[in-house]
């Protein structure tokens, strides 16, 4: 079920996109790009089908970008059509050659075509063409073939053991590649119930008038649902899992939502040059309430390969799923090694620890700190909601640390508290010499901290060094 309410059957879905392919074979070239720029609705999964069963390639646009930035990635995708909803597609260029969904053309023509009856594509036909967040420049284009989307699907099918015939909500934006989601569901005759974006209180309601079973949620989301089930009092009977993911976790945090809701727990590592996950943690290691394994981030499935990179613990991943590379750029995995730039270390066990994302690890003093140690600390402070941990240029330290700070309403701590309590955690090095506080933290549309924009936020408003 879609936002607006539209539903479809495994057999109209099927139907649905056999059509869209076909009007597509008419209107366009095998390997041109059909781009999306629209909110979760039935139309956009349509397409996710459609465009490659036509041997196109699906390009999905962020539509949380300003229409700059979204004409930026259209014209770097350069395609034949356009397709999405009419006010996204009412700020592009003129030029551009676009169909509204809901619109005559869409309706009568592209869903009611005759099916596509062309020939079916190789597996290492381009499918997808998924835009970076963009969170540290321009966003890059990730090529998926049919091979490594099939393969990412699979993966996760066995590494979180997904059951079979439940009914699962997407919260997430369908322009992020978190969208493999709904073909991992799909493979195991699931429902899915697509949100256009996470509030709380609509997540609380669509899972209970639904009967959803599972979800996948970003630490963030998961962070309000708990305030809000904790305000309100509202219950979800039917939950039986969540999957989180996209970004760390504390330990607090997870302790607070196995407390409240009482559900089993996974955990995944994944990128969008993966096409989804490929480590995983399940929920006996969740119930095991060790808190040494519960900081990993799980063991490899049976189709990938993790290794270290020696000189600098970088992550790197091999497997069918890694993509095919960078629109513009195809060989950018000539070793066949995916190097993800997030530094990790890997027990005998085979299970993964991620320490930090390279560009967030804090050199200060000589002294490499990971801004996410930090993070975990500072976060069971009970004055502290949220916090981000980021490092600001400073002339005597090379970098200082800055910790972004969401106070918990009335309880705003001295920023010299806090500075104490760090220092009680983590070695005297490692302590924050800024403080910074703030109403919320900038998110990324799949719900990751904006490093890029905690940073600059922390520049404008960063506090007198302390020590």
């Amino acid at each position: 079920m879609s936002p607006d309410g539209a539903t479809a059957t495994f057999a109209e879905l099927d139907q649905q996109t056999a059509s869209i392919a076909g009007w597509l074979a008419e209107r366009t070239e095998p390997g041109d790009r059909v781009a999306v720029v629209a909110d979760n609705s039935l139309a956009y999964v349509q397409l996710y089908y459609a465009v490659p069963r036509a041997g196109r390639i699906l390009a999905l646009v962020n539509q949380r970008l300003s229409p700059a930035e979204q004409a930026a990635v259209i014209a770097a995708a350069d395609p034949r059509i356009v397709a999405g909803d009419a006010r996204y597609l009412d700020e592009l260029p003129g030029s551009l050659d676009t169909v509204a969904f809901g619109s005559p053309e869409w309706a009568s023509e592209a869903v009611a075509h005759a099916p596509y009856a062309g020939p079916e594509s190789d597996p290492d036909d381009h499918a997808w063409l998924v835009f970076t967040s963009g969170s540290t420049g321009t966003p890059k284009g990730v090529l998926h073939t049919h091979r490594t989307l099939l393969a990412a699907v699979r993966g996760s099918v066995e590494g979180r053991q997904v059951p079979e015939h439940g009914t699962y909500a997407f919260p997430f934006p369908m322009c992020h590649v978190s969208g493999y989601n709904i073909l991992v569901q799909h493979s195991t005759g699931s429902g899915v119930v697509l949100m256009d974006r996470f509030r709380p209180g609509e997540f609380v309601a669509a899972v209970n008038a639904h009967g959803v079973t599972s979800c996948s949620l970003a630490p963030t989301m998961l962070h309000s649902l708990l305030s809000r089930l904790e305000d309100a009092g509202d219950e979800m009977p039917t939950l039986k899992s969540i999957a989180y993911g996209s970004a760390a976790i504390s330990a607090d945090l997870l302790d607070r939502a196995t407390r409240c809701l009482g559900v089993d727990f996974h955990q995944g590592y994944g990128m969008t040059e993966t096409g989804g996950n490929v480590t995983f943690l399940g929920p006996a290691d969740h119930r095991s309430g060790d808190p040494e394994i519960l900081r990993t981030a799980g063991y490899p499935h049976s189709r990938a390969e993790i290794r270290l990179l020696d000189e600098t613990g970088e992550i790197l991943v091999r497997g069918d799923q890694v993509m095919a590379g960078y629109w513009g750029v195809p060989d950018a995995i000539s070793d066949g090694w995916l190097h993800t730039g997030d530094i990790g270390h890997l027990a005998p066990d085979g299970r993964l620890t991620i320490i930090d994302r390279a560009k967030d690890v804090i050199i200060t003093g000589g002294e490499n700190v990971s801004s996410r140690e930090v993070e975990d600390a500072l976060s069971t402070h009970p004055g502290v909601d949220q916090v981000a941990v980021v490092g600001l240029p400073d002339p005597y330290w090379g970098e200082a640390i800055c910790a972004v700070v969401v106070p918990v309403s009335g309880q705003a701590p001295a920023e010299e508290d806090l500075i104490a309590y760090a220092r009680e955690r983590v070695s005297a090095f490692k302590r924050p010499r800024h403080v910074v506080f703030t109403g919320a933290l900038p998110l990324t549309p799949n719900g990751k901290v904006a490093k890029d924009q905690v940073r600059a936020l922390a520049q404008t408003e960063r506090a007198i060094p302390n020590g």
